[in-house]
């Protein structure tokens, strides 16, 4: 009887598991919409790394604007920021590259990377490519904003400022369901979409890597602005205290916990994040990265 239960419950939450997959994917496709915002063949490049491909797409607007490297979370690809690349106010002062992290999208799909440090150094290969652009802000959102602070860590003189969205940066602090133990078996990867595989093999190795970040917090020499919803169980709120806690060499730490949000922020708080972070960037400027009298207002 018990045994049966337990059977019952783990199918019920294989398929809840399979539900939140379905609608990351769907909230991509949303972002996506290609009619609106038709992304020419030219536009996306790729390189070789690691003996793995990386696919990537830049927007060049202006030799004086500074650059956005957008990094998305997981399950998803850089389609999910497809709102941020059409938006005509952003077109007038930034510069955009955007990658599909490994294992998603254009970045072999499908074959998982699992360690946060490589994925950090992976990304930087195409930064390195594009001639590393300066000024340069990295935004990434959930699993996306893990790498995009080990990248702060690897190389911290080359990043100018850190948005921070839903971002996984605590081990320990992030829901790990259940179901999740039980589809890391081979079976799964022939019923269940390779984004949702990918994002469960990252999910079961975070907090090693998240454990391997703790002592080169201190690195972080950037600023940082971050986004939270108080009601995300997928990412807990407490990660944005442990952050303000661990960004001791950051010159300036900005945060916004978002009443009664959850998980996905990134597509429906565009504008505000966009609005902070052209503040910061034209304050960096300005003031030749003073930025003592910053702050959210």
């Amino acid at each position: 009887m018990f045994m049966h239960k337990r059977i019952i419950k783990s199918a019920l939450v294989l398929f809840l598991f399979i539900v939140l997959g379905f609608s990351a994917c769907m909230q991509t496709r949303k972002a996506v919409n290609t009619d609106n915002f038709p992304l020419q063949e030219e536009r996306f490049k790729s390189l070789e790394y690691d003996h793995r491909n990386l696919g990537y797409m830049h927007l060049h607007r202006n030799d004086t604007f500074p650059t956005l490297f957008f990094l998305h979370g997981s399950p998803s690809d850089m389609s999910v920021y497809n709102t941020y690349y059409q938006d005509s106010s952003l077109a007038g002062w930034a510069n955009i590259i955007a990658a599909d992290r490994p294992g998603y999208g254009k970045s072999d799909a499908g074959n998982s990377e699992v360690s946060v440090r490589r994925q950090a150094r992976a990304m930087w290969k195409i930064l390195e490519k594009e001639g590393y652009p300066s000024p340069l802000y990295i935004i990434g959102s959930s699993y996306g904003g893990t790498v995009a602070a080990k990248m702060a860590m690897q190389k911290p003189g080359k990043v100018d400022g850190l948005v921070l969205v839903s971002a996984s940066l605590a081990p320990g602090m992030e829901t790990t369901y259940d179901i999740s133990y039980v589809i890391r078996h081979s079976i799964f990867r022939r019923i269940l979409p390779d984004k949702i595989m990918v994002a469960n093999d990252e999910k079961l190795s975070h907090y090693e890597s998240l454990a391997e970040m703790l002592p080169l917090w201190p690195e972080i020499k950037a600023p940082v602005i971050m986004f939270q919803g108080t009601r995300d169980r997928l990412i807990l709120p407490e990660n944005v205290k442990f952050a303000r806690e661990k960004l001791i060499n950051s010159p300036y730490v900005e945060y916004h916990m978002l009443e009664n949000e959850r998980h996905f922020l990134q597509l429906k708080y565009k504008d505000l994040i966009l609005e902070r972070l052209r503040l910061l960037a034209g304050k960096k400027q300005r003031s030749k990265g003073n930025l003592a009298g910053f702050s959210e207002n």
